[in-house]
């Protein structure tokens, strides 16, 4: 995965935090949504639980519980927070059956929502399904080469022009004038923060400007906003 400090540019284009106002809480099957976040909550019940078997035991239960009764009373603050006591909880559940939980519950001390290990995951989540969602323009209009350009450059920074245009040509087929990039990229930085930031208010309870800053500082994912002017 590219660094998303990578993401840096010179001049300014517009993203809006909150063009979306979808909220985790509202959305119509609490399972559903969850399965977009099954990367993360399945690495981190991996570590706590040691095999990917016993992982897929505990999140079964997870979401046979949230197909039944939905996010109930939990329907507040951050989906991170939520999802982060829901994996102690079927992880605890999990190890109950097994027999393996001590008194002191020592094996779920790092199954916490400020866990640095569950923070790590859930930024690259989202970090993940923003430059899917990048990919999925392109394929959408391959005259406009966003995710090509822009995770060629991420990935390695003093890649020559020349080499980007190659790498156009070969994924998707077109030719790209050398002197088209810089816009070209400076598109794919704001399409990309976009993305991400429409990512960020589907995991808040109240996604408004200031929280969808807060909850991008907290994660750590500023970086990747450099080089846009952020609007409203």
């Amino acid at each position: 995965m590219a660094d998303d400090s990578l993401l840096r540019g010179s001049r300014p284009s517009t993203v809006n935090l909150v063009r979306s106002s979808h909220s985790w809480t509202q959305a119509d099957s609490a399972a559903g949504f969850v399965l977009r976040y099954l990367t993360p909550m399945r690495e981190h019940l991996t570590e706590v639980l040691g095999s990917e078997k016993e992982a897929d035991q505990a999140l079964k239960l997870l979401l046979t519980h949230l197909v039944t009764a939905g996010f109930g009373d939990h329907k507040q603050g951050r989906l991170r927070d939520f999802l982060a006591k829901a994996i102690r909880s079927c992880a605890k559940a999990r190890l109950q059956e097994l027999g393996k939980l001590s008194d002191d519950k020592s094996e779920l001390s790092e199954v916490t929502p400020e866990s640095k290990e569950w923070l790590l995951r859930w930024r690259q989540c989202l970090l993940d399904r923003a430059w899917r969602a990048l990919e999925r323009m392109e394929h959408h209009d391959l005259t406009q080469p966003l995710y090509t350009v822009l995770w060629t450059r991420a990935n390695n920074p003093k890649v020559k022009p020349v080499q980007i245009v190659a790498e156009v040509r070969e994924r998707t087929g077109i030719e790209v004038g050398e002197e088209r990039l810089d816009a070209i990229e400076l598109d794919a930085k704001a399409a990309f923060a976009q993305l991400l930031a429409d990512e960020v208010v589907e995991t808040l309870q109240k996604p408004q400007k200031d929280a969808v800053e807060k909850e991008i500082r907290s994660l750590g994912m500023g970086a990747a906003f450099d080089g846009v002017s952020v609007g409203a």
